[in-house]
């Protein structure tokens, strides 16, 4: 009886640890966006139209060098200076994961709600912008997460709903 029970535990234990983290933009919008990963080298830009998804396997930082998923709402947005949304993640393999948001050269999605969250109901803590940009953020989670950043996101709490509990 306690060995089935041992080699459930040690199974389950094994695909925790080679669990595979990701990071995700979910484009919520009614345009497109441009989304370009940049860590040791930068990726091409991808379209991303309303509705889709991008999805990165989150690489283990090297040397302290993270990844930062830059999006904006041209294709050539990253080379004309236009703004940029950076959803920003490092992660140190079996130690503590970094992510944040910012922006660079202005702001493109003024009037939407921003959120970066897991889906998978870690404690990881939201970063949430109600449609202006806030100073640049950056939160920390002990191990391993998947994280989206939902663009224009509908189940964003508002002002009102973070301070009636207070």
């Amino acid at each position: 009886m306690r060995v089935p029970a041992l080699a459930a535990t040690v199974a389950l234990a094994a695909n925790t640890a080679f669990a595979i983290s990701t990071a995700s933009v979910h484009n919520k919008c009614n345009f497109p966006v441009w989304v370009t990963s940049v860590s040791d080298i930068q990726g091409e830009a991808k379209m991303l139209a309303p509705g889709s998804y991008y999805t990165e396997t989150q690489q283990t930082a090297q040397d302290g060098v993270g990844t930062a998923i830059k999006i904006t709402r041209t294709e050539t947005g990253l080379y004309t200076s236009a703004p940029v949304l950076i959803f920003g993640y490092s992660y140190k393999e079996h130690a503590q994961l970094y992510y944040g948001l910012s922006t660079a050269f202005g702001f493109d999605f003024w009037d939407q709600k921003l959120r970066i969250h897991n889906t998978d109901g870690l404690h990881v803590e939201e970063i949430i912008w109600m449609g202006e940009p806030k100073p640049d953020y950056t939160a920390a989670f002990l191990g391993a997460a998947d994280l989206t950043l939902e663009l224009c996101d509908d189940f964003a709490q508002t002002d009102e709903d973070l301070t009636e509990d207070d």
